[in-house]
């Protein structure tokens, strides 16, 4: 069976993550004959021997919106030249409508929060109704160029079904997973929350929902109680115009030592970055789904999140929840950890439990995603 996977568009964050484990994945299968599109982003770590298996591999460049359709004419180009059985968007809307059966992963928060969306960009009009349109538009698109949707947690399904109206029984759930890479046997960490630096893992890309910026306040806080001991440590390029307004405003507020950037790294430096840090934080404000819970999970760290509704189905107990809009609220519940090692080892347990409960295996996932496409193929005949 032919498939094509389309990743032109996956090009930061856990969409390169998902495209690079599915790729991976796919290529060891001898029941697909794949076409594969790609980002430079995912072309990038992906390795000579996983691209020597897949029969045709394209390379693509990335695209502003404004040049988006022109390269999805070019991907159409593509597709009829393989007549692929299905099509699999990893992450959409697509910018072209295929002519096979086309599955697209939804991972657009923002589209179907607008409530979050219309918060985020309040203070700047000429955003705000850009992001307005740009969203309308988008919505249409994955409706349009889309006969199926595969999202990661069932909250966002609904929300998914709500928003943009499509049929439950077209929309499908597959859960996210960690990268196989945190399997390797590693010896834990020793403890080093107390009487040292504590190091604060902040490990997503930067978009406006991530609510990034939040940390400067946190910091403010926590100067403010005398707690200088604390480093929070982003995977931001160290030239993006993000981190140096962050930087920017730390300066501003006298508490750049809080703050570094690893920079853009690859997908395997990730486990090790876990094991550098004590703590891990996402005050994320909407969510489709995220790597980050189920990787601190395993990597027996321990997570503090934004206790909202993916994040609350997500974590259960495992996690330490806050008001992502309440720097105060933030910082007390670092300060309520940091030092407390009991409750820490408790946290930890408690992670793993739900990382057993609630998570697929990698494999689990690839296993899931596999009959998904089966049995899509087997429906466009």
């Amino acid at each position: 069976m032919k498939i094509l996977i389309d990743a032109s568009i996956s090009s930061k964050g856990g969409g390169v993550q998902v495209a690079l484990s599915l790729i991976k994945n796919i290529s060891q299968d001898p029941q697909f004959e794949i076409v594969c599109v790609t980002s430079p982003q995912v072309d990038a770590q992906l390795s000579d021997e996983v691209k020597s298996k897949i029969g045709y591999y394209y390379a693509e460049k990335n695209e502003s919106i404004f040049g988006k359709r022109r390269q999805g004419k070019r991907i159409a180009l593509i597709e009829e030249k393989h007549r692929p059985d299905l099509v699999f968007v990893v992450f959409g809307p697509s910018y072209w409508r295929p002519r096979a059966k086309t599955l697209q992963g939804f991972a657009l928060p923002l589209m179907i929060y607008p409530e979050t969306r219309n918060k985020v960009y309040r203070s700047n009009i000429i955003l705000y109704f850009y992001q307005k349109v740009l969203y309308a538009y988008k919505a249409n698109l994955m409706k349009k160029n889309s006969d199926f949707v595969v999202v990661e947690t069932n909250a966002f399904k609904d929300r998914v079904h709500d928003f943009l109206k499509i049929d439950n029984n077209y929309i499908f759930v597959v859960e996210n997973s960690f990268n196989s890479n945190f399997l390797e046997n590693s010896q834990r960490t020793s403890d080093t929350l107390s009487g040292s630096l504590k190091n604060i893992f902040v490990p997503t890309a930067y978009y406006p929902h991530k609510n990034l910026e939040i940390l400067v306040d946190v910091a403010v806080e926590l100067k403010k109680k005398n707690r200088n001991d604390f480093r929070f440590n982003f995977l931001l390029d160290p030239s993006s115009d993000q981190w140096l307004n962050i930087l920017n405003s730390a300066e501003l507020n006298s508490v750049t030592q809080f703050f570094n950037s690893y920079g853009v790294v690859k997908n395997t430096q990730m486990k090790q970055l876990y094991k550098n840090n004590d703590l891990v934080i996402l005050p994320t404000l909407a969510e489709a789904s995220t790597a980050v819970y189920p990787e601190s999970f395993i990597s027996e760290k321990v997570l503090l999140t934004s206790n909202i509704d993916f994040a609350v189905e997500l974590c259960g107990d495992a996690a330490i929840f806050f008001d992502p809009n309440d720097a105060v609220d933030i910082a007390n519940k670092i300060l309520g950890i940091a030092d407390d090692i009991e409750k820490k080892e408790d946290y930890i347990s408690k992670g793993l439990s739900q990382l057993k409960s609630s998570y697929l295996t990698p494999e689990e996932k690839w296993l899931k995603q596999k009959q998904l496409f089966l049995n899509l193929m087997e429906v466009s005949k």
